[in-house]
């Protein structure tokens, strides 16, 4: 079972792009790959993406997120924003949780400044048993781009 977290950890990573590998943070059993968001479109809102690995053995959540660059961050199953936000993202052992655009992000809401590409920010991750991490963003049009 170790051996199969093993893989799922290292494809992850070997997906990213190769300056994306060396962005990445651990939180106990929690691997946290390349941090990234996309310059604004809207006006006062983002969208930030951050891929994750439980390699533990007990489920854990991704329960909050904040930042000094915005009033509030939403976790989002999608870009329905007229479904409610979500309370938490489930991270179970050794499966990814993956964001991309459209589908799972966090969603950047009364942001003070228009995100624009090459800026880097911080964004502080509350899981539920792992506890807290601040991780650097990337405003990019791609990941790792």
């Amino acid at each position: 079972m170790h051996r199969r977290r093993l893989i799922l950890s290292l494809a992850g990573l070997a997906a990213c792009p190769a300056p994306a590998r060396a962005h990445s943070y651990r939180l106990g059993d929690l691997a946290i790959g390349h941090a990234w968001a996309l310059p604004s479109q809207i006006p006062g809102e983002g969208q930030a993406f951050v891929p994750i690995v439980n390699n533990g053995k007990t489920p854990d959540e991704l329960v909050a997120a904040r930042s000094s660059v915005c009033g509030t961050i939403e976790l989002r199953r999608n870009n329905r924003y007229d479904d409610p936000p979500l309370s938490s993202f489930p991270l179970e052992p050794g499966k990814p949780l993956p964001m991309r655009p459209t589908a799972r992000h966090l969603r950047l809401m009364s942001l003070r400044n228009p995100l624009l590409l090459d800026q880097r920010f911080t964004i502080i991750l509350d899981f539920l048993n792992a506890g807290e991490i601040e991780v650097e963003f990337h405003v990019e049009e791609t990941p790792g781009g």
